[in-house]
């Protein structure tokens, strides 16, 4: 499984099937269904291949239930049906068009109170989403206790247009320890969901595009981030031995990390300790190249094996989707490349409903010859329970390409064994999109990594508050 393949999560548009055209859940939740049944492998592995008694008593439930669910009420029925199957990769996404501008009116004001920052330090009850939490762009939010296990993100600061101070940005409901479900009204005011989110390292709290960080009540982890780009990397030195890169999110142009590995290029290749911090990174683009220089410690890769890395279930949307993957050969011109893809295309056509294998054009093999930074001696990466799918890719390649890493932390997501996801529209209103991951690795079944996700070599204690300082630590008392 190499990194090129694996660190990108592409999210392509197609065309939908013609299924009918009344906006409703039940039309919504039938696509979902036949999509998932017919281009997703795990259906096969995890229902066809098992007892299925389970799965046909859910589906049968939902489809009467969404015979009396509004449309935009569908999306709690939705996900209730792609979480049987435990896989990140298989989602529902709500992408509505622009809304009008009404909805204004239908926006939740409420009144922090003028004394919030100082009572909340002095309660030793405050759950840990409770405080001041910035989003980008200039947005802040006051993330206030609503009621029992309920709170709004109230906005501060905004330079959206018609956004003010007092309205709710963000609604939240806890749902276990360190366990939120939340619905976010964008900017023009569209109600969008997201369930199971966590908070990370006590300061980074992100669902899809979207990331906070918190400012107050300052607690150890937050001297690690950038309070004005919560998602952007950092750089710097934590004493003489050691250096810190974090990266907590892979939704950014990999030009921006690179320029900032560029820019601190000495110090990181002179110091014996390089930290890499990807808590929280939950994935999205491939933005890894220059880590894995940093870190390699193999001077010439070993050839790869000939024949096909990945297997997958075709279906017309999986030829789709290849087909588009052709784009950037297509405008290139580049005929072999282009014959390569058309004959992926066609295998895929040619066995709908059947596993076949499949792989990405590679123009020759990689004889490339690479750089071995020696004055790095050690490089420790530190993860959690919401680093997942390219973010878990890059440790899983950092791990083949050096042997000068070692884990700390907690267990990884584990949304890694099915992976590339296609992204379908479902239904005629342009509003819910279906997610799913279009092939995986031969050896699914013998060497699987979503169940447990990636376990660190060494565990960090649970509370501990600064996980950074402790791994310092660590590392100093180490004799490698």
């Amino acid at each position: 499984m190499k990194k090129v393949l694996l660190a990108t999560a592409v999210i392509l548009f197609t065309a939908r099937l013609s299924f009918g055209q009344a906006c409703s859940c039940a039309d919504v939740l039938s696509q979902v269904v036949w999509k998932t049944e017919h281009d997703y492998a795990g259906y096969i592995h995890k229902v066809k291949e098992k007892d299925s008694t389970a799965y046909s008593k859910l589906k049968m439930k939902l489809v009467r239930e969404a015979k009396n669910a509004s449309f935009k009420a569908c999306y709690t029925l939705l996900e209730e049906y792609v979480d049987f199957f435990h896989d990140g990769h298989l989602y529902i996404g709500e992408f509505p068009g622009k809304q009008p501008d009404s909805l204004i009116n239908g926006v939740k004001r409420y009144q922090v109170p003028g004394n919030y920052a100082s009572a909340l330090l002095k309660n030793r009850h405050r759950d840990s989403i409770e405080g001041i939490w910035n989003g980008g762009g200039g947005l802040q939010l006051a993330i206030v206790k609503a009621g029992p296990n309920k709170f709004y993100g109230v906005v501060r600061k905004t330079k959206a247009p018609r956004w003010e101070p007092g309205m709710v940005k963000l609604e939240l409901e806890k749902v276990g320890d360190n366990r939120y479900n939340a619905a976010l009204y964008r900017n023009d005011f569209a109600k969008i969901h997201f369930f199971g989110l966590e908070i990370s390292k006590n300061t980074m709290f992100s669902f899809g595009v979207y990331r906070f960080a918190k400012t107050f009540p300052v607690n150890p982890e937050t001297q690690y981030i950038d309070p004005d780009g919560p998602e952007l990397p950092t750089v710097r030195a934590l004493d003489q031995d050691n250096v810190l890169l974090t990266i907590p999110s892979a939704l950014i142009d990999g030009r921006y990390l690179d320029s900032i590995l560029v820019k601190n290029l000495t110090l990181v290749t002179t110091t014996p300790n390089l930290i890499i911090d990807v808590r929280g990174n939950g994935g999205g683009n491939y933005i890894w190249g220059d880590i894995y220089e940093l870190a390699n410690t193999i001077v010439k890769p070993e050839p790869k094996k000939p024949g096909d890395q990945f297997l997958l279930l075709a279906s017309e949307d999986d030829a789709d989707y290849v087909y588009k993957l052709g784009a950037y050969y297509r405008q290139q011109k580049d005929s072999a490349a282009m014959k390569f893809i058309d004959d992926e295309v066609a295998k895929i056509r040619a066995n709908i409903g059947k596993m076949v294998g499949f792989s990405f054009y590679s123009a020759g093999p990689d004889t490339a010859k690479r750089t071995v930074y020696d004055k790095i001696k050690h490089v420790a990466v530190i993860m959690d329970k919401n680093v997942a799918s390219a973010g878990e890719a890059f440790i899983i390649d950092l791990l083949e390409t050096s042997s000068k890493v070692m884990l700390y932390g907690a267990n990884t997501h584990g949304m890694i064994d099915y992976m590339q996801v296609n992204t379908l529209p479902v239904g005629a209103c342009d509003w819910y999109y279906f997610g799913y991951p279009t092939y995986f690795a031969p050896d699914i079944k013998t060497n699987p990594r979503n169940p447990t996700g990636i376990k660190p070599d060494v565990d960090v204690p649970a509370g501990t508050p600064d996980w950074v300082e402790w791994v310092r630590k660590d590392l100093g008392k180490r004799k490698f």
